[in-house]
């Protein structure tokens, strides 16, 4: 349960410049915070607090918010708590701060109920509940932070890659395990990379969800490309697996090495599939600051329909460096017709919703 001052406790007057910040510094925490919408990283102290005070935008929106996770000690138990929360954010990517208003009104109206302190915030409109894999990948970032122990998942996990007992028995492995490898990735990279080409799709798909998170050196980008192209020559290739690569590699530190492992997947017959076009769009959207494979995305979305075109589209606006660049790309008279028609349903559709006061 959260110890409250007695200026903030309910019935006290707040100050109308209160923010969370503020609000956890009053409660003798010591927060830290994490980006999770698109990838699980950490946000340094001074940006979390200027995107609250509106300074800057958040840099890395989903769907149109702000997701985060913020770890904070029990100020009775000193038991660690994580809140995970969703905020909304306005057409420049900043905090509308009205909603933090009320996400705080809740929290001190209701702080002497033990689920103030829970990590699902009761009926709180502004929680969410991430699933397994941010779970397990955010626990395994934190622990790994802390120089705490890796889970006893762990050991398994590494044996696992190791292929000492086989690839195909990976049913057993948990997910906890394969994340505090992920973590741990510059420790073990030649064992992942060797590992890479000869996994089956359901753990390659697992592992490459965990390595989205973590700026991977050479040898795994090498690895993980290579999987990527022999998929796209293959008899039947995957969308599935292709995308999973393509989250696998996003955050690697060759950008370049990226962006033409991105823009082979875009070439190829499984170019317009939408799981493809997501993963690019949700997790290696740096790719996309490039103008040609930018282009040859647009034109690629345009194919595979309207819906998602809409939907993709309208979320990479949120994105603070792609906004202007899209923005110039769908105002120029260049585009492909069909990326040209996708355009105007967007604007057509863009204007009824603003009108009737939706967003796209």
């Amino acid at each position: 349960m959260l110890k409250l001052p007695s200026r903030i406790l309910p019935g006290n007057t707040v100050t109308t410049t209160l923010t969370l910040t503020d609000f956890l510094d009053r409660i003798g925490t010591q927060p830290r915070f994490f980006s999770l919408g698109r990838r699980i990283s950490e946000i340094p102290r001074e940006r979390f607090m200027a995107f609250e005070n509106a300074a800057e935008p958040w840099a890395q929106p989903f769907q149109q918010a702000a997701w985060l996770g913020i770890l904070f000690d029990d100020t009775r138990s000193g038991e660690p708590h994580l809140w995970f929360l969703r905020f909304p954010l306005d057409e420049q990517g900043l905090l509308v701060q009205a909603a933090r208003d009320e996400f705080l009104r809740r929290i001190i109206d209701s702080a002497e109920q033990p689920e103030v302190a829970s990590e699902n915030l009761g009926d709180n409109p502004f929680g969410f509940k991430p699933n397994e894999a941010q779970l397990a990948n955010l626990h395994a970032r934190i622990a790994h932070g802390q120089r705490q122990p890796p889970s006893s998942h762990y050991a398994h996990a590494r044996e696992y890659f190791s292929g000492q007992q086989g690839f195909e028995q990976w049913q057993f492995v948990g997910l906890q395990g394969i994340a505090d490898l992920a973590v741990r990735h510059d420790q073990h990279a030649e064992l992942l990379a060797n590992a890479i080409p000869q996994l089956p799709a359901e753990p390659f798909n697992v592992l490459c969800g965990c390595l989205e998170n973590e700026t991977l050196g050479n040898e795994l980008v090498d690895s993980i490309a290579r999987r990527l192209r022999t998929e796209l020559t293959s008899d039947t290739p995957d969308p599935v697996l292709i995308a999973a690569a393509l989250r696998g590699l996003s955050n690697g530190d060759r950008r370049e090495k990226v962006v033409i492992t991105a823009q082979a997947a875009l070439d190829s017959e499984q170019g317009s599939h939408p799981e493809v076009l997501a993963a690019i769009a949700g997790r290696a959207w740096e790719t996309l600051y490039d103008d040609a494979l930018r282009a040859r995305f647009l034109q690629r979305l345009a194919e595979s329909g309207q819906r998602a075109f809409d939907s993709i589209l309208a979320d990479l606006l949120f994105l603070p460096v792609l906004r202007n660049l899209l923005l110039a790309d769908i105002r120029g008279s260049q585009q492909p017709q069909v990326v040209q028609q996708a355009v105007a349903a967007f604007i057509q559709r863009f204007t009824q919703n603003a009108t009737k006061g939706n967003s796209p």
